[in-house]
């Protein structure tokens, strides 16, 4: 479950994160690597230059080493050389020479204050191994604390009789120890650090290309086919991908304007029969008898219908094609407004509704008349297509509400009807084709919304409906930049 975890974590991770994660990794393990055999060596290294240093000063001691007349031993400690230096001071150095049952013949130092162990050390001299080194730990009565020492152990004679041991402090082996590993753990973690941020930064710059694919992709809609992705100038896998997606681009391109074309001959030619048709109902609707004529009638009625749908389609196939078929022109969108409004008003007269529109500068210029780029006929189509929207669902004898809101950078339009109101999880889709909510019964073919959000998006606008703060109907709002 744990490495399920782990697992689940890393996937949400971005590329750049896991690559600057896997390059900290390596060069951590890699670091740490080094470093701990760099100090394992080194520890070795000053261990042995300590060992050395004892075993020479063993040698100078052993070497003073005299049997009086008496039969009593002595020795005396080396006097102060300047062209030696040792890695401890000889002043704490405990010296004593013991006999091969274990009795103190002489000694040098406050031996008294610690034991020093010997059994050991003569079975391996025995054995032939001299001198023999070890590190052992004594508790200072007075302290409290633990001591270590280092111990070495040799043969005053040939008979291995006598044997004569030093112990001397840690203290400064320990010191440089510790010196050098708090240097290793003030060195490895800086160095993660500045890996991390390293690691960071050559990822970020090594995915820029990528990055500058995934802003240019958002950027392409269906409109804007002929666009295509940046290819860098490195010739590596992130070049190949570029191309590979812009070849692909191209196709889609291709396979889409075909679909289009074909989309617009064929409502082209479907118009003109469509237009015979009902040249032809409408004469023999003149000459048929009564109980022809309901037939007649509803006849006409499909063939409006089909033509209504054809002309729509052509309308969106156009919208479609891209910014580049359309005529745009610097245009008042007020002006679109209220010549709208005015080829709804029979619709609207229908059904008894009033439609109220209304301008609201929300600037602090009194003589603010903002402009828009835009064509002015795919304007007035979807601001049609939003009243009669509003509606075709709104009751008998209710008011739509239309509103223009002028602010410094852009315009917003807002058109409220009296419905039932739009459930929020139908509230995108009633922006597809041929969408038609259920249990719907007004008349419709679901392209009106479909083509004024296509036309909302071809004029680089945004079209939304929302129901928040109305205690019935809907509220459908379109934005649009100003002209700077």
């Amino acid at each position: 479950m744990f490495f399920v975890k782990i697992l689940n974590s890393r996937k949400r991770l971005s590329i750049q994160t896991r690559l600057t994660i896997l390059f900290v990794a390596i060069f951590g393990a890699t670091l740490i690597f080094f470093a701990t055999v760099a100090y394992q060596m080194l520890y070795q290294a000053l261990k042995k230059e300590f060992d050395d240093a004892l075993f020479n000063y063993a040698i100078d001691i052993s070497e003073s080493v005299t049997l009086q007349p008496t039969g009593d031993l002595q020795f005396q400690t080396p006097a102060l050389d300047k062209f030696k230096i040792y890695p401890f001071s000889m002043g704490d150095a405990h010296i004593q020479i013991r006999s091969l049952n274990g009795e103190v013949l002489a000694e040098a130092g406050d031996t008294e204050k610690i034991d020093i162990p010997y059994k050991k050390d003569f079975e391996k001299i025995r054995r032939g191994e001299e001198p023999t080194f070890r590190t052992f730990q004594h508790i200072n009565a007075e302290t409290n604390t633990k001591e270590s020492y280092r111990l070495v152990s040799q043969s005053v004679d040939n008979e291995h009789t006598l044997l004569l041991q030093i112990a001397v402090p840690l203290t400064l082996l320990e010191d440089q120890i510790k010196t050098r590993r708090r240097i290793f753990l003030i060195i490895i973690p800086t160095a993660l650090i500045i890996a991390t941020i390293a690691g960071y930064i050559l990822s970020r710059r090594a995915l820029r290309p990528v990055q500058e694919i995934i802003q240019k992709a958002q950027l392409i809609s269906a409109s804007e086919l002929s666009q295509r992705l940046p290819v860098p100038n490195a010739k590596d896998e992130i070049q190949g991908l570029a191309q590979t997606l812009n070849e692909m681009l191209g196709r889609i391109e291709g396979a889409f304007r075909s679909q289009e074309r074909f989309i617009a001959d064929a409502s082209h030619q479907l118009l003109t029969p469509l237009s015979i048709m009902r040249g032809e109902l409408e004469t023999n609707l003149k000459k048929a008898p009564a109980q022809e004529q309901v037939f007649i009638t509803s006849l006409l009625q499909e063939v409006d219908h089909l033509t209504s749908i054809i002309r729509d389609l052509l309308t969106l196939a156009r919208v479609e094609a891209g910014k580049e078929a359309l005529s745009m022109a610097k245009l008042h969108f007020d002006d679109i407004i209220l010549e709208t409004i005015s080829r709804t008003e029979k619709l609207a007269k229908q059904k008894n509704i009033q439609l109220k529109f209304h301008i609201e500068n929300l600037t602090s210029e009194p003589d603010f008349h903002p402009t828009i780029i835009g064509e002015s006929d795919l304007l007035s189509t979807m601001v049609y297509n939003i009243i009669e929207n509003a509606i075709k669902y709104s009751p008998p004898n209710e008011t739509v509400l239309i509103r223009l809101a002028w602010e410094k950078e852009r315009q917003i339009l807002s058109v409220e009807d009296q419905g039932q109101g739009i459930p929020l999880d139908q509230q995108k889709q009633i922006f597809e084709r041929f969408y038609r909510a259920p249990g719907t019964k007004t008349k419709g073919h679901g392209l009106g919304l479909a083509i004024a959000q296509k036309i909302a998006q071809a004029h680089s606008g945004r079209l939304w409906v929302s129901t928040e703060g109305l205690q019935r109907g809907s509220r459908f709002y379109f934005e649009i930049s100003n002209l700077s």
